[in-house]
């Protein structure tokens, strides 16, 4: 198959050969385009590239909103949770819903059936997707982060403990939604992440029910599953952004 696609190739190519030949080009017109293409380029302002803080602003005015204001309306009731003594026992399951809801914000972008588009305008499909999955990311970490001071400091918690707590189910279930999100089930559905996202839930929900997953001892468990669910989330995503280069994802909306 490859050899006959090679000589057709060769032959396809001889024949514009053989009709360039027969082709007379009026070397007075040839200048003359040349100095109209010139005399136009001359006249047309340079293309300016903005700051990266108004590339950031241009991002935040164009994209789509409706996931982020659903994101923040959340993170600001989880923050209202930081006053409540039960914290410490919920904390796991909040933290595996924001995990979820983080990579929902990305996902939803494949829903508009623009990303051919996006990937051709002046912020490509890449960009858009770093930017959503930083940000979303970081609004999810810090709510969590203040939530759990703000319990800790009133009801005398264990912070760092209730941060190890929080950080596994929050990577875990990003780990999962990523795996989704490559294999192209949750870019064509939100259901999946959906019930990823009440599966962790409950999952946690009930591992936080057991009290020798809490204790002294269980520590190194709970440090190793932190390592060892980063460092998989980190080859996601750059498997993720992998075949996004590739047009793998752009192209299988």
């Amino acid at each position: 198959m490859e050899v006959i696609m090679g000589e057709k190739h060769d032959d396809i190519k001889k024949l514009f050969d053989k009709n360039d030949r027969s082709v007379i080009i009026d070397d007075f017109r040839k200048q003359e385009a040349l100095m109209h293409v010139r005399t136009n380029l001359e006249k047309k302002s340079a293309l300016t590239i903005g700051s990266n803080w108004q590339i950031l602003k241009y991002q935040i005015y164009y994209m789509d909103k409706t996931i982020l204001i659903i994101h923040l309306t959340v993170c600001l009731g989880i923050l209202f949770l930081g006053s409540c003594q039960v914290w410490g026992q919920i904390s796991m399951i909040v933290s595996g819903v924001l995990g979820a809801l983080s990579l929902l914000e990305v996902e939803n972008m494949f829903f508009s059936k623009m990303t051919e588009l996006g990937e051709s305008c002046y912020f490509n499909v890449r960009q858009l997707t770093a930017f959503q999955m930083a940000y979303s990311g970081l609004i999810s970490l810090v709510t969590l982060l203040l939530t759990t001071v703000s319990a800790s400091l009133k009801y005398q918690l264990d912070i760092m403990k209730i941060g190890l707590y929080i950080l596994v189910p929050f990577v875990f279930t990003e780990c999962i939604c990523m795996t989704i999100m490559i294999m192209g089930i949750g870019r064509r559905n939100l259901l999946p992440i959906v019930a990823v996202g009440i599966f962790s839930a409950l999952f946690w929900g009930v591992l936080a029910s057991i009290p020798g997953l809490y204790e002294a001892s269980a520590l190194v468990f709970w440090g190793v599953a932190l390592i060892a669910g980063t460092g998989i989330l980190i080859i996601q995503v750059m498997r993720f952004f992998r075949a996004l280069d590739k047009g793998e994802i752009v192209c299988a909306d």
